[in-house]
């Protein structure tokens, strides 16, 4: 038998299980951000040509206009996107994010009428369509947050009369179990999608703060609580991606970016949750439940995947910034304990070394999606090119691994 002694020796890399310095990590950073920043153009184009649309926009067929980028359209991504700019600015001191952000919404509220004309013409997947359809939280909960962050330095009229309407179809117009809980009813079934709950909870609690109305912060303390009892699978520690009522029962997919929408929804009510909360404990142990149940699905390289229980399934990067803020987000606040940084650091490590290109680019993304049931349907979504569903979650994630405590940043218990 073999004494321990005579065992060979491995010698470790010193890198490994450490997170790398707040320079290398303010680059990558900067790398997403500027991505963001070259890509945006505030520019109407001809979707046919291509070309940039010269003349006044009110004198050219609306059916024939849309946004030159995306980064400028009314979409989902893009608030989460404004809300981690806003973040940025703060963390690295430079006000050209938080400008970018301000400017964004300014571009689409100075060109309302062209939008508008746009979505009266019933033109598909018309630029900026959301804003006006207003039938579902995906159409102005992120980008109603992000819009209370502009309003807190810029209160225009057009804004917060927007914002109004938009606190007033989610006490009143969003549909809604028995129980309480947001819900789709579409094609004759209701279900529910884990993604409604991020599309809800950081605009309810923003709504509570701009407002005092404590009804939209306990309105969201119930989302997380009855979204847990319907999707969350206690054995496996993950959450389901949605549950049709007439069938009782959830459907079949782990998908990763539904469980990454939970996390990050329970980390912004967390963060906006006063000390003294009945509720701030269970809510901190639910958090942890998750992200421990997710650390236990991560692979070798830090990263996750699109399935996250099935290793035949392909690594997917929006879940994995996710999952990465996530932990780095409760250790930095003190939820859990600073034994869990090393889940993040392995998690940021995958981000930056397979998913973050030489110009910014955030590879490995998820395009956007419906759900079915089966298995094959979501194994086989295609990645989007531009990455715009996980840009910003990534940059949160950055933020959140930039601001670990040096104590932090070496992994290392015995």
């Amino acid at each position: 038998m073999e004494k321990k002694s005579d065992l060979p020796f491995v010698n470790v890399p010193e890198t490994i299980g450490k997170a790398p310095d707040r320079s290398a990590t303010e680059k990558h950073l900067r790398l997403l951000a500027g991505y963001i920043l070259q890509n945006t153009s505030f520019l109407f184009i001809d979707k046919e040509s291509g070309e940039i649309c010269q003349e006044s926009v009110y004198a050219v067929d609306p059916c024939s206009l849309k946004v030159q980028s995306l980064f400028n359209d009314w979409k989902y991504w893009n608030g989460v996107i404004h809300l981690a700019f806003h973040q940025l600015a703060k963390v690295l001191g430079d006000k050209q994010y938080q400008q970018f952000v301000a400017r964004n919404y300014e571009f689409f509220f100075e060109n309302l009428d062209v939008f508008q004309r746009l979505f009266h013409k019933q033109v598909e997947g018309a630029s900026g369509h959301q804003f006006f359809r207003m039938d579902r939280l995906d159409d102005f909960g992120a980008m109603g947050a992000g819009l209370f962050e502009v309003v807190a330095n810029n209160p225009q009229s057009q804004y917060i009369e927007y914002l109004e309407k938009c606190m007033q179809y989610i006490r009143s117009g969003q549909d809604r179990l028995d129980d309480g809980t947001f819900c789709r009813n579409r094609f004759g079934y209701t279900s529910l999608w884990g993604d409604d709950l991020y599309m809800s909870v950081p605009f309810l609690v923003r709504a509570w703060k701009h407002t005092n109305d404590q009804t939209f912060l306990e309105v969201a303390v119930k989302q997380v609580f009855n979204f847990r009892e319907h999707l969350f699978r206690p054995e496996t520690g993950l959450y389901y991606h949605y549950k049709i009522m007439q069938e009782g029962h959830p459907g079949v997919a782990h998908w990763g970016r539904a469980n990454g929408w939970m996390v990050m929804a329970q980390c912004q009510l967390l963060e906006f949750l006063p000390s003294d909360h009945s509720q701030r404990g269970p809510l901190i142990a639910l958090l942890k439940e998750h992200l421990l149940g997710l650390a236990r699905y991560q692979t070798a390289n830090g990263m996750w995947r699109q399935l996250l229980d099935k290793s035949d399934s392909f690594l997917e990067s929006s879940c994995t910034a996710m999952f990465t803020y996530g932990v780095a987000k409760a250790v930095n606040e003190g939820w859990i304990s600073d034994i869990y940084t090393s889940i993040a650091i392995a998690g940021w490590k995958g981000l930056t070394e397979h998913c973050i290109g030489a110009n910014g680019y955030f590879d490995k993304v998820t395009t956007g999606f419906n759900f079915k049931q089966d298995l094959p349907f979501y194994y086989n979504i295609p990645i989007e090119p531009g990455g715009d569903h996980g840009i910003g979650a990534a940059i949160y994630a950055g933020i959140e691994m930039f601001k670990l405590k040096e104590e932090y940043r070496d992994c290392v218990w015995c």
